[in-house]
């Protein structure tokens, strides 16, 4: 199916109330479907965070920051949805849309290490450091490297799960948790929906739930599970958000510009590149040239039966040069 192309903001926010939905994968709308005053939003986002910490969860509740539906135009502007459980846990959770090409796995550390501080109080004793998540969903796959800069083998699976551990696995603490869930790999999985972790059928409900060609995957988790079946209906909900189809199109433009720019500066310097190359290469052709001139030079007063030395002294070659050339 081919992808219809809007002219202008106006023509794409159109499509609030045709019918059409929202695209999960771009962080307002994602941070929009899980964070609505509604039955359906909430059992999602309930549903989303015992698959992703799995572990069954009483009570939860969200921490404010920015409102969902509101859109400035700033890309600062951070979309993460952040959990407070009842138990004393906390979860971080982000939509990353684009590859913005960041060391994934540093930028993790340091949100859940700072997560840990936050609800860490002062004066508690450590026993009292919760148990903190932060998950990452990435419209893309995460390449990292060894310490080497060597790309490291990485799993099928669209899940990964880190925690502090020594080299031959004993666990330090589970108090830091790091989850990647990589939405290009649940490709692979839709038609293991009945055997695949719950997680990983969310990545398929992500990649896909949008997509008009994709509905009897979608309805057939749905059918499944109600986490999934009210998630569909908190989407098909706010997909008649004008805002939200604005938001939606202005990162969307945002990211076709940012890519502009990288492309275009790319060819910059593959251009400055192969013209420095060029003025290089006639310079080491010139010099090769000259080489060349003495070197033969050197052979024709050989050929006269003149002395190494007087031969050096003519051309400026080394003794040692010029019996290489007999």
């Amino acid at each position: 199916m081919e992808e219809k192309v809007f002219k202008n903001e106006e023509e794409y926010a159109s499509q609030a109330g045709t019918g059409a939905l929202l695209n999960p994968r771009v962080d307002s709308t994602f941070k929009a479907l899980f964070t609505q005053d509604t039955k359906e939003s909430k059992a999602a986002m309930q549903s989303f965070l015992e698959a992703a910490t799995e572990r069954k969860i009483r009570k939860w509740n969200l921490t404010a920051n920015e409102p969902p539906e509101e859109f400035a135009g700033q890309r600062g502007v951070s979309y993460d949805i952040v959990c407070e459980f009842d138990d004393g846990m906390a979860a971080d959770i982000e939509m990353q849309a684009f590859n913005q090409e960041y060391d994934y796995g540093k930028r993790a550390e340091y949100q859940v290490a700072r997560l840990e501080t936050t609800y860490l109080k002062k004066g508690d004793d450590w026993e009292k450091a919760p148990i903190v998540y932060q998950i990452s969903v990435l419209d893309f796959n995460y390449g990292a490297g060894d310490a080497d800069g060597d790309t490291l083998e990485r799993s099928k699976s669209p899940v990964s799960r880190y925690a502090m551990r020594t080299k031959d696995g004993r666990e330090l603490s589970n108090a830091l948790n790091i989850i990647f869930v990589e939405l290009p790999k649940a490709k692979g999985l839709e038609d293991s929906v009945e055997t695949n972790t719950a997680l990983e059928n969310w990545a398929i409900f992500l990649k896909d739930a949008d997509n008009p060609n994709k509905k009897d995957i979608i309805s057939k988790l749905t059918g499944k599970e109600d986490g999934f079946m009210n998630a569909q209906k908190s989407l098909s909900s706010i997909s008649a958000n004008r805002n939200l189809w604005i938001a939606q199109y202005h990162q969307e433009l945002h990211e076709r510009d940012r890519i502009s720019g990288l492309n275009a500066a790319h060819q910059r310097g593959l251009d400055e590149g192969r013209k420095e190359g060029r003025k290089e290469g006639h310079k080491e052709g010139h010099k090769e040239g000259l080489a060349d001139g003495v070197r033969m030079t050197a052979r024709n007063l050989l050929a006269l039966g003149m002395s190494d030395e007087i031969i050096a002294k003519a051309t400026g070659l080394s003794e040692d040069e010029i019996r290489k050339l007999r």
